[in-house]
């Protein structure tokens, strides 16, 4: 149950890491265009305006959560299977 937790919340960081990416990256397009005079005009896709295409954003979403479940395997085996704790490397 506890492994199941710790899965799920690091899988929901990387689901909030991928969202910061690809609002960062919309930003910095439409900051980029603004500051050469330009206006930017969303895209329409599926369900949704965006400023760079949709299946980017998803593919940029999904893959952030798989890196997060991958790293919550990762580090469950270091810290709770292998005791590997920067505590014990404290002199």
């Amino acid at each position: 149950m506890k492994k199941n937790i710790y899965l799920f919340f690091t899988t929901c960081l990387g689901i909030l890491s991928g969202t910061m990416i690809v609002t960062l990256s919309e930003r910095w397009i439409i900051n980029n265009a603004l500051s050469q005079g330009f206006s930017p005009q969303p895209y329409f896709y599926i369900l949704d305006y965006g400023y760079i295409p949709q299946f980017f954003s998803i593919g940029i979403i999904i893959i952030s959560a798989l890196l997060g479940l991958y790293y919550g395997k990762k580090w469950w085996k270091m810290v709770y299977i292998e005791k590997r704790h920067w505590r014990k490397y404290k002199k």
